[in-house]
């Protein structure tokens, strides 16, 4: 475990240096600003600072501190002389050095035209959020927050009795939580039980469906009680509450934009892929041979459901409609094959042509309307859909809509 640690700091301590914690060429950094140096090379205390923050919760305490910080200044110093003693012994010439580097070159430009060519491209515009956002309002409601306190004992006499004194003789329900609660969790505090949602965690009670459910019906700076609960009875006061509020767009605007990217990766992906093997000779050799493999329609339907590439998958519902035309699965893979290229592949001509094949060679079936649907709407986007049997409910009769 402690190697483990180990190595996810060194891991991280060289990732923050190669951001540059560094002086910048030609920056002139005061000594009074500086964590650690070696010869032309600094590391700020601001750069020392930002990278404890980031560091994982059991290791940010340990760092976080006068002596963890000059220890974790210590390492990172200590990296610096390793890497310029490896330049001068010339280690990134030896064999097992340079498969190393280039292992990792290809890893961070893999990871780099991703980003670029894939992610950028599943990214919504501002429009598409806003629309998403005000088309979803219900499921950006920040929950109601309550804070109260308690007064807790197992006997429920003794709880009328601090009711009594609070109500009748004017004694502060917060000495008297203080006195004679008996939540040790919440005691020193006056029973102050913290912020917490609807059904969420509560200091001294942690989780109780009763009290949850109760508190937020409760009236505010009012002592109920005593209600049995779990664990015992309680006298609740509350004495804060606010209510659901609906979250400002351009705070839900980051995850709105995370939801819908990873709903489009995958899309994009397989477009950007197909379009990058054109300029390439390339073949997935494992895929051909299992494409040798004799299967039967329903076989051959579930690879082409479960397969990435949507070349892959037309190949296969393809070679349904020609090894079984008449078998069950035909007309809805020649059906799949116009939805492929139109959907995924964006080649309308192709996906028209898919279509009308599906009319011709199997008029009757039961997603001939659908490909009739598809042909009259193949500028409009189709309906989101569950399965196939979803999809020909939701274009059967919907000619030109």
């Amino acid at each position: 475990m402690k190697r483990l640690v180990l190595l996810m700091l060194v891991v991280f301590v060289g990732a923050a240096l190669m951001q540059g914690c560094g002086r910048k060429e030609g920056e002139l950094v005061k000594e009074e600003e500086l964590a650690a140096s070696v010869e032309d090379w600094t590391l700020t205390k601001q750069a020392l600072f930002e990278m404890i923050s980031k560091l994982p919760e059991a290791q940010k305490r340990k760092y976080d501190t006068p002596a963890g910080r000059a220890e974790l200044a210590d390492r990172i110093m200590s990296e610096e002389l390793f890497y310029r003693e490896a330049l001068k012994d010339n280690l990134a010439s030896k064999d097992w050095v340079k498969k190393q580097i280039d292992e990792a070159t290809r890893g961070i430009l893999v990871a780099a035209y991703f980003k670029d060519k894939v992610e950028a491209k599943a990214r919504p515009s501002d429009k598409e959020l806003r629309e998403y956002y005000d088309s979803h309002l219900d499921m950006y409601v920040s929950l109601p927050v309550a804070r109260a306190q308690h007064i807790f004992s197992k006997s429920k006499e003794k709880l009328d009795d601090i009711k009594r004194q609070i109500e009748e003789g004017g004694e502060k329900m917060t000495t008297m939580a203080h006195n004679y609660s008996e939540d040790p969790l919440t005691q020193a505090e006056g029973g102050d039980l913290g912020y917490f949602n609807p059904g969420g965690y509560m200091r001294g009670i942690g989780f109780s469906q009763v009290l949850g459910d109760t508190i937020f019906k409760m009236e505010p700076a009012v002592i109920h009680g005593p209600i049995k609960w779990e664990k015992g009875y309680s006298l609740i006061r509350v004495n804060e509450i606010k209510p659901a509020q609906q979250e400002p767009f351009e705070d839900v605007k980051g995850k709105i934009s995370d939801v819908l990217t990873k709903e489009r990766l995958q899309q994009v992906r397989n477009e950007v892929v197909g379009g990058i093997r054109k300029d390439y000779d390339c073949r997935n050799f494992m895929e051909e041979y299992y494409r040798t493999i004799q299967r039967s329609p329903e076989e051959l339907f579930e690879f082409a459901q479960a397969a990435n590439d949507p070349n892959v998958r037309i190949k296969a519902f393809e070679e349904i409609v020609e090894k079984f035309p008449d078998d069950k699965h035909a007309p809805q893979a020649l059906f799949m094959v116009g939805f492929v290229y139109l959907e995924e592949l964006k080649d309308k001509v192709s996906a028209d042509k898919a279509f009308n094949n599906v009319l011709v060679r199997y008029p009757d079936s039961d997603v001939a309307e659908s490909a009739r649907w598809m042909l009259d709407n193949l500028d409009k986007p189709v309906p989101e859909f569950q399965d196939m049997d979803d999809l020909k409910a939701k274009t059967s009769g919907k000619s030109g809509d």
